[in-house]
């Protein structure tokens, strides 16, 4: 799998840029404004990491709304979590009685009515790429107390807790659309998470205990788009260009941490398939058919062609309107204006042969041209060149499409197997199922009849321990006076069968049939009242 999805390379300092340069473009070719990934943090940037406070962050694309390709932007329902530590003083938080007891000592989560972001610190986060709020927003608060060495030191009530802030965010976020291989082009949808405090006091990471998800069922556009199941996430930071660390100096802009969180959507290119190539193809297969047409005829010949190439232009302009204003071409431009350079060039062939007939005064003078003439021939030759250059175009175009743009979908498909093993992973080491904390076939298992669906199972009857037989003689303590009252013959009978039921000690006993226990109990009966 190496060779088909080799593993992207980074360029780090010390790295020959010469021997990187093919890597250096494709990791810039999607470049976020006045941002960079983080490859390889310096000593100094790790030291500085190390004292700042570091919040775990996890997203979840409840609902993925409208893809606008158009106006580069999508609708999107997310909620995330953002987690970090810090040792408190829990009577200065917002809680009742109950819910310090709970927090402190039963280690429980609490959900305070009001937390002040003036009195304790908070991340302080918002969404980088949001352009537009749909309501409301939610957000609330839940503290949990965290137990580590450190905390066993602590004295109540102050206790070391880990604070998590929820978000449910409804809006419209802006997306750089890479439009190189449309239609059938793989898109990143990305939420864009940062935070108002500086990178050296606060840092922005995957939590690796809760992974980011997305919820493919709830997704609008599903007849022009299939999403994916992975989630990737990225640090970045961003810069602000219009302040610094140091305003007397003016030359270090202040820096942001940025966890970008991306899923990603395919698009179906059926529709510009059916409704693009093929008719752009028929388009131009008709001006094959004006060879038919002698070539002392150019304006019977030029008058189609020329009827052709505008229908062409025309349908180029109908598709575009779906498309933003881009500067580079797309696969669908690239064949459409390959189309269009052919109905050009058979334009351009009909008036140079028309040319060499009327200046040939053999064949002027004629009305018509003969079959075996040579301008005939080489008119004919040029139609079967044209229609072999016209074939080598569409061989060469397939193979592209499943090398180049089909590739990026493959590799979209090995990373969801590849996220799909690793979600298998995580459930197989999380707690045993409940048929694994079955207990072993061989212990009993006793059950109602009214509890089991279908025949009743046969289960073995304990193991008891062997009582002295008649032959042996128990001597009583003589020192035991235990008064004995008689006992009547029917009393004595009733009590003897009795005692046989009790020490029945058959191989196999039904348990669960109701029958034998009624029986049981009508049996003891008489012995209790004795």
């Amino acid at each position: 799998m190496h060779r088909f999805f080799p593993p992207r390379n980074v360029l780090y300092p010390n790295e020959n840029p010469e021997t990187s340069k093919s890597n250096y473009k494709r990791s810039n070719f999607r470049m976020k404004s006045s941002s960079h990934v983080i490859s390889n943090p310096s000593n100094e940037d790790s030291n500085q990491k190390s004292n700042a406070r570091e919040v775990r962050i996890r997203l979840v694309f409840v609902r993925i709304g409208d893809i606008d390709t158009l106006n580069e932007k999508y609708q999107a329902d997310v909620y995330f979590e953002a987690r970090w530590t810090d040792t408190m003083n829990v009577s200065l938080l917002d809680l009742t009685t109950d819910q310090q007891s709970q927090l402190l000592y039963e280690n429980g989560i609490v959900r305070p009515d009001k937390f002040d972001a003036k009195e304790h610190w908070t991340p302080q986060l918002y969404i980088e790429n949001a352009i537009g709020q749909i309501g409301e927003q939610d957000k609330w608060f839940t503290i949990m107390k965290k137990t580590t060495e450190k905390s066993e030191s602590l004295l109540p009530p102050t206790a070391n807790l880990e604070i998590c802030e929820h978000r449910r965010f409804k809006g419209v976020f802006w997306e750089k659309l890479e439009l190189n291989h449309f239609p059938a082009d793989v898109q990143d949808l990305t939420i864009s998470i940062t935070t108002h405090h500086r990178f050296e006091d606060c840092q922005l990471v995957q939590d690796p205990q809760l992974r980011s998800s997305i919820n493919r069922e709830a997704f609008f556009d599903q007849q022009e788009w299939k999403l994916y199941e992975h989630v990737e996430t990225e640090l970045r930071e961003s810069k602000e260009e219009y302040s610094y660390e140091n305003e007397s100096f003016g030359i270090v802009p202040k820096r942001h941490s940025v966890l970008a969180v991306t899923c990603r959507a395919a698009r179906r290119p059926a529709y510009y398939y059916w409704n693009g190539f093929c008719l752009i193809f028929l388009i131009t297969i008709c001006a094959f058919c004006i060879f038919s047409i002698p070539p002392d005829l150019p304006q019977s010949r030029l008058q189609i062609t020329c009827t052709l190439l505008l229908t062409s232009i025309t349908f180029r302009w109908v598709v575009n309107r779906s498309l933003p204003t881009i500067s580079y071409l797309t696969t669908l431009d690239k064949y459409a204006i390959i189309s269009i350079i052919m109905l050009v060039l058979l334009c351009i062939w009909h008036a140079i042969i028309a040319a060499f007939i009327f200046l040939n005064p053999d064949v002027a003078v004629l009305k018509g041209i003969a079959h075996t003439n040579v301008y005939a021939n080489i008119d004919r030759y040029v139609c079967i060149g044209a229609i072999l250059c016209y074939i080598i175009i569409h061989i060469i175009l397939l193979i592209w499409l499943i090398c180049v743009p089909y590739k990026q979908r493959r590799k979209m498909e090995y990373l969801d197997r590849e996220y799909a093993a690793k979600k298998c992973i995580q459930s197989s080491l999380s707690p045993k199922s409940y048929k694994s904390m079955q207990s072993d076939p061989n212990d009993l298992v006793f059950r109602r009849a009214s509890s089991i669906h279908g025949p009743l199972p046969i289960v073995k009857s304990p193991v008891r321990p062997k009582k002295p037989s008649e032959s042996v003689i128990v001597l009583p303590n003589p020192a035991a006076f235990v008064p004995i009252e008689e006992e009547t013959s029917e009393s004595m009978t009733k009590g003897a069968t009795t005692v046989q039921l009790e020490e029945q000690d058959d191989v196999f006993y039904d348990h669960t049939n109701d029958i034998n226990y009624e029986l049981k109990s009508t049996q003891v009966h008489p012995v209790e009242k004795l």
